[in-house]
């Protein structure tokens, strides 16, 4: 439930139920009040940092190489009965909107900028329901109960899906209002989707697909939307960690759309979770180490790296993102600072804001949903896949424009191009060696960008996926994703002979990525009995 504070007037709106539940759907449409209260149903899509003590995007999004979860994660092992994820009540209700929305008394740019709002939410969870599942049946109307032969259709293909979430993309982008009040979605928050998911389906169609022509597509869409938004006035908070630990994002120039909290109203748990008693989600060792020395280099190549023998050594001459990522101590089972302990021994500390409630579920900071920062590494991804497809010829101003200023920020030398594909720092070209050998050296510096911009924020395993990383998941391939800091010999916490902290040393766990089976979930068992026999069919390598 996102709450909606209104600017100015000491009021608050808080939408818990669908207002047809009160008012009958033909005597509903009359006024654009009406519509504008049926709209805020939408806003629960957003999970920011969650709602009371349920899990959000932030934090608590470990399943990826960047975190270890106390309690080992894995893929999915078995046909599910049921997924909650596979649901498409959000499409219908803007599907409702859309045939609706000619009966309320409004002009024409009104009715439009509702419809803009319909399909901005509908391309939402269309895209939250294809990278789950891939194909899935599209619906572009409200459905009647009789409509028997729509309801149990087969699933269309994702390009499809896909191609038609871009059109409603470009509608909503074309007719949503530039200002429709505070913190709603308008324009730019539609531009900041299109962002999001074109470079994810250019990367898609690139890696997955070897479609490049599919490829470019969406990459120049995703080009198009994030220039719009770098030249729409937003601009980079001083502080890293503002974006995320703030009491109060209105007025925060970097942040387009956040999920408003208010004690006693809507809180989460964020703060909570990473305070408590209770084993926190660390972060990897291949997470910490994924960030550079000032210098701008790799900490395989730099000079100032000091090594990791203790926390003050790994955070010197460090980025300034990783300083306010993790906190300046170890915490782990039997060294507790505090009563604190992480799974690696790298407390997540970005988070945290003394001044709000620490107690679970009543923390009140406020989560960005879309803010500059992303944009920025969605268009340097996006230039630099298409400078690799021969689409596009990426300049020196291209990454200083887009990371060079997440870099100056982080206190991070800038990045800099050294002929085609390839980087240089105060103009000495190098070559990170732990670099993955069929991804170029600027593809894989920018990829780190977005990592260590990004963390903790929900990306990583999306972007693992679309990349057709699944392996880096993998814990026999990459052993050191179950890894955690260095710590001292005499330590009780079981480690490694090297020191490492190995949070399950004592189950033996063991993560194995099935390709192609896991990069998609299976579709639910009960969804498949009750079409008819064999309409809908399940996802490779789930078959029974």
């Amino acid at each position: 439930m996102l709450v909606i504070l209104c600017a100015g007037a000491g009021c608050k709106k808080y939408v818990d139920r669908d207002v047809l539940d009160e008012l009958s759907d033909d005597d509903y449409w009359t006024s654009e009040t009406n519509v504008r209260a049926f709209n805020w149903g939408f806003y629960d899509l957003f999970p920011g940092f969650g709602n009371g003590g349920s899990p959000g995007d932030f934090y608590f999004t470990s399943f990826s190489d960047d975190q270890v979860n106390p309690t080992f994660q894995n893929f999915a092992l078995a046909v599910p009965a049921s997924d909650a994820n596979w649901d498409f009540s959000y499409i219908r209700k803007a599907n409702l909107l859309l045939e609706r929305i000619d009966r309320v008394p409004i002009d024409d740019a009104s009715k439009n900028h509702w419809r803009g709002v319909a399909r901005f939410f509908r391309a939402y969870k269309y895209f939250s329901l294809v990278k789950r599942f891939g194909d899935v049946p599209w619906i572009g109307h409200y459905l009647d109960i009789s409509e028997d032969s729509v309801i149990y259709k087969p699933r269309d293909p994702r390009d499809l899906v896909m191609d038609s979430v871009l059109a409603d993309l470009n509608f909503a982008v074309d007719n949503l209002r530039e200002d429709d009040g505070e913190n709603t979605v308008n324009k730019n928050v539609a531009l900041a989707l299109k962002s999001r998911i074109c470079l994810y389906e250019g990367t898609y169609r690139e890696y997955h697909e070897n479609d490049n022509a599919g490829a470019a597509k969406y990459l120049n869409e995703c080009k198009d939307a994030s220039e719009k938004l770098m030249a729409a006035g937003y601009s980079l908070t001083a502080d890293y960690q503002t974006v995320y630990n703030s009491m109060d994002l209105s007025g925060n120039q970097e942040v387009m759309l956040y999920k408003k909290y208010a004690a006693s109203f809507l809180t989460h748990s964020v703060i909570a979770y990473t305070n408590a008693s209770s084993p926190m989600n660390g972060l990897s060792k291949p997470a910490v180490e994924s960030y550079l020395c000032t210098d701008g280099l790799p900490i395989t190549l730099s000079a100032l790296y000091q090594g990791d023998d203790n926390i003050e050594d790994v955070r010197k001459n460090r980025d300034k993102r990783l300083l306010e990522t993790i906190d300046t101590f170890y915490c782990y089972t039997g060294a507790r600072v505090q009563g604190l302990q992480s799974s690696t021994g790298y407390r997540p500390s970005k988070f945290l804001q003394p001044l709000s409630n620490q107690l679970l579920p009543y923390n009140e900071t406020d989560a960005p949903l879309f803010w500059l920062a992303e944009t920025l590494v969605n268009y340097a991804e996006a230039v630099a896949e298409l400078d690799k497809l021969g689409q596009y010829s990426m300049t020196q101003a291209d990454l200083d424009k887009s990371v060079n200023l997440l870099r100056a920020r982080g206190g991070v030398a800038k990045l800099e191009l050294s002929g085609h594909q390839q980087v240089a720092v105060n103009g000495t070209p190098f070559v990170d060696p732990k670099k993955d050998a069929d991804v170029t050296s600027l593809i894989w510096e920018i990829r780190r960008e977005r990592r260590t911009e990004l963390m903790m924020d929900g990306f990583r395993f999306d972007d693992l996926m679309r990349w057709k990383k699944g392996d880096y998941m993998d814990s026999q391939k990459n052993p050191d994703i179950f890894l955690g800091a260095k710590v001292p010999d005499t330590a009780s916490a079981a480690h490694n002979s090297e020191g490492y902290l190995t949070p399950y040393a004592s189950t033996g766990s063991v993560r194995t990525f099935v390709d192609p089976k896991n990069y998609l979930s299976p579709i639910p068992s009960g969804q498949i009995t009750l079409y008819p026999n064999g309409v809908l069919t399940q996802n490779p390598g789930w078959e029974q």
